[in-house]
């Protein structure tokens, strides 16, 4: 009876072995983004991956703090534009389309740099079962799929926009969904839909300008004598991951191959957070205000001016303040601060005693606030943050600060209103419901998707026929201009025709009176 115990032991260790091999495969991801919070999402995913036995490689200008079983790293580090003109943005206001250009071809660099680096170099005769191409402003590298003929998923770190919907053909809806500058509305008047339209048609060129921009680095990288065209690869991928969910940003059209994954990088179980802030955060008395401008703005880049602001008004303040700092000392530092130069952000919000985050209104640390149930201030800088920041004032789970015109009143009042009103956390607690209730994680959502389309290869079946058309067919403005064209005919047939007869009843008219 044992021999035969264990002969089924080992059949189903075989069993499970080879089902191992089957499901394991080989993936890629490329994210070549100067963007840290950007990259983390592309790490979380990747790790998840790993962790189900996929042999994963990482192509990024970020490492990983420690070393992932399955999980390889190439590391190409990106150059300092976009770390100036953060700073430049804390320094004096910016006009972001004037930026456009320099973050443009600052993203093309960085691709460029990464995927003619000798490390990677050396892997382009491997073979991948898929390419996870990262985008940020930049999409030329989706051109890899074709390399390695493998599907290619679209990993984007926000929600849809014309850069993404082009990729399958997704509908904008700019009739009905607010665009992200906008944020998200519950009434699309007309003045809304004026100018969500106005906004449409500058991201339309904003599209046009960065297509013009990259087409060279992709004939340079993908030669038209070995690869599809730049517009036919754009037309070839399997799946777009949204770091969205239609709880925060609002419901709206998505074909199938079009998944949110809104909070990729926030855990279900918090990991440990290092003793000495854990030790400090637990004995909070009044609770812990979390303060960080995210990872690309650097709370050290301040003007001296505004950083005595935050320390003098969150100095006084009875709650303990953990402050991301990126040097080595605060000057004047508040007795009740603890800095820290990097911050793992996800498990200190998850820390109970943490009652409010001032942060500059990034999506991803919106988006862990808001599953985590913590009110926000929010200090918006660039990009879309004012409209992050004023969706959430609207919602009623934080404030907004303008940091052009700060002064210690216009930070200092909206603090104590949120600190003292215990609405604001009651309403994020209801928000955090919504955000938290899933048929499954993220990563699972994420995890599921990337193997069905590895699973159906390349998952051809969701290929929606709508991505094909160009824009006069979209708008079906062809068939439009055809029946235009039908009608002036038959309008000029019935003319001819009116005036026969016409001419007919006439004659007969006169041959009567002579008669």
């Amino acid at each position: 009876m044992s021999g035969i115990g264990g002969f089924l032991i080992l059949l189903l260790i075989l069993a499970f072995s080879s089902r191992a091999v089957v499901d394991s495969a080989k993936i890629l991801c490329v994210y070549p983004s100067p963007g840290r919070s950007h990259v983390l999402i592309g790490q979380v995913l990747l790790k998840a991956l790993a962790e189900r036995g996929h042999q994963v490689t990482m192509v990024s200008p970020f490492k990983l703090s420690k070393p992932v079983p399955n999980y390889r790293e190439i590391y190409v580090p990106p150059d300092d534009t976009v770390s100036k003109l953060t700073k430049s943005f804390l320094e004096k206001k910016q006009n972001i389309i004037k930026s456009l250009p320099t973050m443009v071809q600052s993203g093309l660099n960085t691709a460029n740099n990464t995927i003619n680096d000798p490390q990677f170099l050396a892997i382009k005769n491997e073979q991948f079962d898929l390419v996870i191409a990262g985008l940020f402003v930049t999409d030329f590298i989706i051109g890899f799929g074709s390399h390695f003929n493998a599907p290619t998923v679209a990993l984007w770190s926000a929600g849809l926009s014309k850069f993404t919907s082009d990729l399958v053909g997704n509908p904008r809806a700019v009739d009905a969904v607010p665009h992200i500058l906008l944020g998200q509305q519950q009434q699309m008047g007309f003045m809304n839909r004026l100018k969500n339209l106005l906004i449409a048609a500058m991201e339309n060129m904003i599209v046009e300008y960065t297509t013009w921009k990259q087409q060279p680095y992709y004939d340079f990288n993908f030669p038209s004598d070995k690869y599809p065209s730049y517009r036919d690869v754009r037309k070839n991928v399997s799946l777009v991951l949204l770091n969205t969910h239609f709880s925060s940003s609002g419901p709206r059209p998505y074909i199938p191959n079009v998944i949110e994954v809104g909070g990729l990088q926030i855990k279900n179980n918090p990991d440990p957070l290092p003793e000495d802030i854990q030790k400090w955060l637990d004995e909070a008395e009044h609770g812990v205000i979390y303060f960080c401008l995210g990872s690309n703005l650097k709370t050290s880049d301040l003007p001296p001016e505004k950083l005595q602001i935050f320390l003098r008004v969150l100095g006084k303040q009875k709650q303990r303040v953990l402050f991301k700092w990126e040097t080595d000392s605060v000057p004047n530092q508040p007795k009740n601060f603890l800095t820290k130069k990097w911050l793992p952000q996800d498990d200190v919000l998850a820390h109970k005693n943490i009652v409010l985050f001032v942060a500059h209104g990034g999506l991803g640390g919106i988006a862990e606030a808001r599953f985590h149930a913590v009110p926000v201030l929010g200090i918006p800088i660039f990009a879309e943050q004012s409209s992050n920041v004023w969706a959430v004032e609207r919602e009623g789970w934080g404030k907004g600060v303008d940091y052009e015109t700060l002064t210690e009143a216009s930070f200092e009042d909206p603090l104590a209103e949120i600190l003292t009103n215990p609405e604001y956390r009651q309403k994020v607690k209801k928000l955090s419901e919504l955000y938290r209730d899933r048929p499954q994680t993220a990563v699972d959502t994420a995890i599921y998707w990337i193997e069905y389309v590895i699973r159906h290869k390349g998952a051809p079946h969701m290929h929606y026929q709508g991505a094909d058309l160009n824009f006069f067919q979209q708008q079906l403005l062809d068939v439009v201009a055809a029946l235009l064209v039908i009608v002036y005919i038959l309008l000029k047939l019935l003319k001819f025709v009116l005036k026969k007869l016409a001419k007919l009843i006439c004659r007969r008219g006169k041959k009567q009176k002579t008669a």
